[in-house]
């Protein structure tokens, strides 16, 4: 495929350039704390550990025999207990120059083909309210479960985490 992007299956060796590109996404989302993931991470969570934590999609153009990664999906399963299996759309990331030309289109489609095919009733992700790829998704009919049903995102991180943890009492 000459001159163009094509979308495929992430590789191990397609890691680091992942890795580069979650940093892209945390300095556009104006993240302070940024990422602390590494290549490594990413090769051992998505292919050294069974069953994968994670899968991920990659943009590859290509252009005058060069092949480089220009976005990422990053996606892993998840279950509603109303519906069933469900995919969960991490991230998703296309470089800047890049933008604007469809290639998150193709990324975004094909997460969904996988999530489709795989049986799940649901694709869902998160975008921050300033992003204008809201606009995008809303295109591809998605739903703004904050407006429409007034659903909250909340995450527990490192101590709050660890403190809960203590307080737990599991049954072996």
């Amino acid at each position: 495929m000459e001159g163009g992007t094509k979308i495929r299956h992430a590789t191990k060796e397609d890691m680091d350039s992942v890795a580069d590109m979650i940093q892209e996404l945390a300095d556009f989302e104006k993240v302070e704390k940024g990422p602390n993931i590494s290549g490594i991470d990413l090769r051992r969570d998505g292919f050294e550990t069974d069953p994968p934590l994670f899968r991920c999609l990659v943009a590859e153009q290509i252009n005058d025999r060069q092949k480089e990664l220009v976005g990422y999906a990053l996606y892993f399963s998840s279950y509603s207990t109303w519906q069933g299996r469900a995919l969960m759309l991490r991230d998703i990331f296309i470089k800047e120059r890049c933008r604007k030309q469809g290639v998150g289109k193709k990324l975004f489609n094909a997460v969904a083909k996988v999530a489709s095919s795989s049986g799940c009733s649901r694709l869902e992700f998160h975008v921050l309210g300033w992003n204008d790829a809201r606009l995008f998704y809303k295109s591809r009919g998605a739903r703004d479960l904050t407006a429409a049903e007034a659903w909250r995102y909340y995450r527990l991180d490192d101590d709050a985490l660890h403190a809960a943890a203590r307080e737990a009492d599991i049954i072996h």
